[in-house]
């Protein structure tokens, strides 16, 4: 699926190939030799039925935690608009090799012209616990500047 999305890549950051990530945007930071390589993914899906963002972002947390030695939800919160929810979610991730990650994620609402057309974006910062501290503002800054591209012949 692809989706005409405007956004800003934070200083710092490489557009990457998503390969066959399942995202339709990825983006690394430079990082050492040895460490892990933080990254920046956007995800699209088509939300046609009822499910509340809460449980869309819930949905997240339990994919996650089948690829994860441990997970933890650090906190959740509402953002967005009554009319275009969204939910941002702290986690801490444990890999099977012990490494401990911080993954911020941020779960849009894309209202379409009909309940059935709705879209769910998925952004997500994945980093070392330090890093994510001090990449934490980009990502922010890269989250309040996606737009949805409005083009000819779209309905509003």
């Amino acid at each position: 699926m692809t989706l005409p999305l405007d956004f800003v890549i934070p200083d710092g950051w490489t557009a990457v190939d998503p390969g066959d990530s399942g995202a339709v945007f990825v983006a690394v930071h430079d990082a050492s030799p040895g460490e892990f390589v933080p990254n920046i993914t956007v995800s699209v899906q088509q939300r046609p039925d009822e499910a509340s963002i809460d449980a869309i972002a819930a949905e997240a947390v339990e994919r996650l935690s089948r690829t994860m030695a441990g997970l933890e939800v650090l906190s959740r919160r509402d953002v967005g608009a009554p009319a275009a929810p969204g939910v941002m979610q702290l986690l801490r991730l444990r890999t099977g090799e012990g490494e401990e990650l911080i993954q911020t994620q941020v779960h849009l609402t894309v209202p379409g012209p009909t309940p059935a057309d709705r879209l769910v974006l998925e952004l997500a910062c994945t980093a070392a616990p330090a890093t994510a501290r001090r990449l934490s503002p980009g990502f922010q800054r890269f989250v309040g500047s996606v737009r949805v591209r409005q083009h000819e012949g779209m309905q509003q």
